[in-house]
């Protein structure tokens, strides 16, 4: 059995996904959130023009935002902290010299907000083409929950859509009320195997592993944006919401309380977890994120 890896070992944040054949046209910056791997941006980076460079920000490689989500008694990294160490490798990498467009998906869109502020009130705002954010839930009053507060059968939708992308597999179950998730993981696995998603002898115990390392990342993101309150950005916002949100009932999940204009919303197929690897979300990605008239 391999070792299990040092969450202290330095890691790059900043990575060149795709490069622009020839001098970039366009250069789209992502911050990526970590709970699935980097690579997921691939089929995105593909379809892109060829005068367009796409970087990710891989909050994962962070050491201490990493930490946080392997143990709940370790600080958690602020939001300021974690876009200040994202503008400081911009600028490293002199990416923060032109023009870029700014995308975060899921908890990296709060992040991406912060970066966006930060240039904003520092007088770099116009560095910023667009602010993108990908199934993000926005850091206000309405929208913030403790853990004890989520309720647990959504909980189990959003670990079912976690484990179908990480097997790379359709996977849906129905989940009844529920008094703590952990109550309905035999459901999950039951239908997992089912739906040939996981092997038939696949054990519960090693089920509820996968889950509580879920959970724990859950559960780092609700720390880190607790204490988190934004002001709101003078400048537009587009939201993508996939077919299968987080919240899919609840609107552009509360950013127009974070903008001075009208919030921008694309709505594309596939879910949460699958909507960089969607054709139909994707296909709408590159044309919303390298600017053509796809969208």
């Amino acid at each position: 059995m391999s070792p299990r890896p040092d969450p202290t070992a330095a890691r790059p944040v900043l990575r060149l996904l795709r490069d622009a054949d020839g001098p970039a046209g366009r250069r789209i910056c992502a911050v990526h959130p970590g709970a699935l791997a980097a690579a997921e941006w691939e089929t995105l980076a593909a379809r892109l023009p060829a005068d367009t460079a796409l970087y990710l920000l891989d909050l994962g490689n962070v050491p201490e935002f990493l930490t946080a989500a392997l143990d709940p008694r370790a600080p958690a990294v602020s939001i300021g902290d974690l876009a200040a160490r994202c503008l400081d490798e911009l600028a490293a990498a002199r990416i923060d010299t032109g023009p870029f467009t700014l995308a975060g998906w899921s908890f990296g869109g709060v992040v991406a907000y912060e970066i966006a502020a930060r240039l904003d009130a520092t007088g770099r705002g116009a560095l910023l083409r667009d602010l993108v954010l990908l199934d993000s839930i926005a850091p206000v009053p309405a929208f913030k929950r403790t853990d004890e507060l989520l309720d647990a059968a959504m909980l189990l939708d959003w670990f079912a859509m976690y484990l179908g992308a990480k097997r790379r597999s359709p996977f849906t179950v129905g989940i009844p009320p529920l008094a703590v998730p952990e109550d309905g993981l035999h459901l999950v696995l039951d239908a997992a195997v089912a739906q040939g998603l996981l092997p038939a002898d696949t054990e519960l115990a090693g089920l509820r592993k996968l889950y509580a390392a879920y959970q724990g990342g859950l559960s780092r993101n609700n720390r880190c944006t607790a204490p988190y309150e934004p002001g709101p950005l003078e400048r537009p916002l587009t939201l993508v919401k996939p077919e299968r949100s987080l919240l899919p009932a609840e609107g552009d999940l509360g950013w127009s309380g974070l903008s001075s204009h009208p919030v921008r919303q694309v709505d594309v197929p596939g879910d949460h977890y699958t909507m960089l690897r969607d054709p139909g979300a994707v296909n709408a990605l590159v044309g919303l994120l390298a600017g053509s008239a796809v969208v």
